[in-house]
């Protein structure tokens, strides 16, 4: 239970996966907290809301080794129904780049926002994240998720 307190800096992969910790490798604080319990909730700063406003999006993990593996998802995203991928059909929107990655991410995030109320996972088996961060670029509106 210890090990979980600690970023892992040298943990390799995403780097969610290396920063869920509370304490640095040092030991030093990485938020203000009083492990001890004794600090008043109200002696903390404000939790300050991040600039997506609270909406996540579901992408694909860069560098996923099997294109297959990746393919079979983005196919089951699409296999869902309602629309989930019309905005990365050629000439759409979110076609450009044409890469399987990116077209991974949309078809990924579309899914999420239209099934998550419903009990869907956005892992895809690992080939997913969660980001904070608007994938969204020109024209091409990612869906999100505001839970």
């Amino acid at each position: 239970m210890i090990f979980a307190l600690y970023n892992e800096n040298q943990k390799p992969g995403q780097g969610t996966e290396r920063h869920f910790g509370v304490l640095h490798p040092n030991g030093s604080n990485i938020y203000p907290i009083d492990l001890s319990g004794k600090t008043a909730e109200s002696d903390y700063p404000p939790i300050v809301k991040p600039a997506s406003n609270g909406r996540l999006w579901c992408v694909a993990v860069y560098g996923t080794k099997s294109a297959t593996v990746l393919a079979a998802a983005v196919s089951y995203a699409i296999s869902q129904g309602n629309s989930t991928c019309d905005m990365i059909r050629s000439r759409v929107a979110c076609f450009k780049p044409a890469s399987l990655t990116n077209h991974a991410s949309y078809a990924f995030s579309s899914y999420w926002a239209q099934f998550w109320a419903s009990g869907a996972t956005f892992a895809f088996n690992g080939l997913a994240v969660l980001t904070s961060t608007d994938p969204s670029y020109g024209a091409c509106k990612f869906p999100s998720v505001n839970p």
